[in-house]
């Protein structure tokens, strides 16, 4: 009875409360070290940020926030099928990590809700990039939006998968690792996927060189890493696919030919301050492989239409599986990743000359992670006044006309938002 009554009086003020909350930024540090108040969780002692307690307060936010962008966009947009979709999906995801009961369940399946959120998470996150970044949809603002919610989302799957990753003990926390042993993998990977693609025959290779005096290590997290490096090198491989080179040669290279060079060329270094990464590359890229795109494989194939489509409850569990390895694909993801603890990710590309991509990571593990500043909380608090008011413009522009459910007109300020209404539209 308790339940239901929170479940159906106190959402709608709770929600517009998260929406003028601030988010609480951890770092590398806050994820890699166990907490002093040494949690118990399945006989691990796990950091703070990855508890249920700070979780089932955190997530809420963060998940509101991405509705909060959301809101930006025109009522076009907003009555797009797809974006109606993922609102109502972040609005369940909210009403789960709300529940009263969450914080008192099990370790166990604790850890398995968390699992799913991050599958669901991946899945509204490709949805996303379908509405707002495809070359057919995409405009000046719904990129930077965009840009803005891959942020947001990074941050939440960061502490999704850490969760995970300390429960079930599967070696992805955040941790000293060696940079050069993971550049080894990340490469290894991209050429074996260019080779499943066009034919091992073909595939150009890639010579790694360490240099620089300094240790090669730094605290990151394993896969992230390997993921950044992955895309980074996928994508000049794929180049020489895309774009090769002229095969007439000049009658000097003709008479005294050079030994082959590998095509491309990574280079690991350490600095004082940062882990640096340089891959030489000698084909351009193109604009396109630089901008926002739905995830594709190594020919240009889209890989997740799928997702668009709707499914049932089961088959969108079946989906999901995979969603999270695609939810990560391509330059503008990498660039994300590679940004959100203070380091950088760039590309110098040129006609003639081949492109270099520059990664940078910086080795201080007390920066906090990079999140977007919304434009009307830049310089002062939003009220909960103003931040109800905007909750009921954008509930009512995704309400759908076609259900007996509707959210009321934000100008008679009578709206009640249920979570079980939320739910049964997600």
């Amino acid at each position: 009875m308790i339940q239901s009554h929170i479940m159906s009086v106190l959402p709608r003020r709770l929600i517009a409360n998260l929406w003028a909350s601030q988010e609480t930024r951890i770092s590398l540090s806050h994820l890699a070290v166990a907490s002093k108040q040494k949690i118990n969780y399945q006989q691990h002692d796990v950091p703070i940020a990855t508890s249920p307690s700070f979780l089932c307060s955190e997530l809420p936010i963060r998940y509101t926030h991405i509705l909060r962008l959301l809101s930006s966009l025109n009522s076009d947009s907003l009555q797009n099928p797809v974006i109606r979709n993922v609102a109502h999906r972040y609005l369940s995801d909210i009403c789960t990590m709300l529940h009263p009961s969450l914080r008192q369940t099990s370790p166990r399946a604790f850890s398995n809700t968390i699992r799913k959120l991050r599958q669901r998470q991946a899945s509204t996150l490709i949805r996303l990039r379908y509405a707002l970044a495809s070359s057919s949809t995409a405009t000046s603002h719904s990129i930077i939006v965009m840009d803005q919610i891959n942020a947001v989302s990074l941050g939440i799957h960061f502490l999704l998968d850490q969760h995970v990753s300390w429960h079930r003990q599967t070696g992805n926390q955040a941790q000293v690792i060696c940079p050069i042993d993971i550049a080894h993998q990340a490469v290894t990977d991209a050429r074996s996927m260019c080779a499943d693609t066009f034919g091992e025959s073909n595939v150009p290779q890639v010579s790694i060189k360490k240099s620089g005096s300094h240790p090669l290590e730094v605290i990151h997290v394993p896969h992230m890493l390997h993921r950044i490096l992955y895309e980074t090198t996928l994508l000049g491989l794929r180049s020489h696919y895309t774009q090769p080179h002229p095969q007439e040669k000049t009658w000097w290279q003709r008479l005294f030919p050079s030994r082959k060079q590998p095509a491309l060329q990574l280079d690991v270094f350490g600095g004082p301050t940062s882990i640096g990464f340089r891959l030489n590359n000698s084909a351009m890229l193109s604009h396109h492989d630089l901008q926002h795109d739905i995830p594709r494989d190594p020919m240009g194939v889209p890989t997740c239409a799928s997702v668009l489509r709707q499914a049932s409850h089961s088959e969108e569990q079946e989906e999901e599986e995979n969603m999270e390895w695609f939810m990560l694909s391509g330059w503008r993801m990498a660039k994300t990743m590679a940004c959100h603890f203070g380091g950088n990710l760039d590309v110098v590309s040129a006609e003639g000359l081949g492109s270099t991509m520059y990664l940078a990571l910086d080795r201080d593990s007390q920066l906090l992670e990079r999140y977007p500043s919304h434009h009307h909380q830049r310089s002062t608090h939003l009220s909960l006044q103003r931040a109800t008011s905007q909750l009921d413009a954008f509930l009512y522009a995704i309400a759908d006309p076609n259900t007996s459910f509707q959210y009321t007109s934000p100008a008679t300020h009578h709206h009640a938002v249920s979570l079980t209404a939320a739910v049964g539209h997600a």
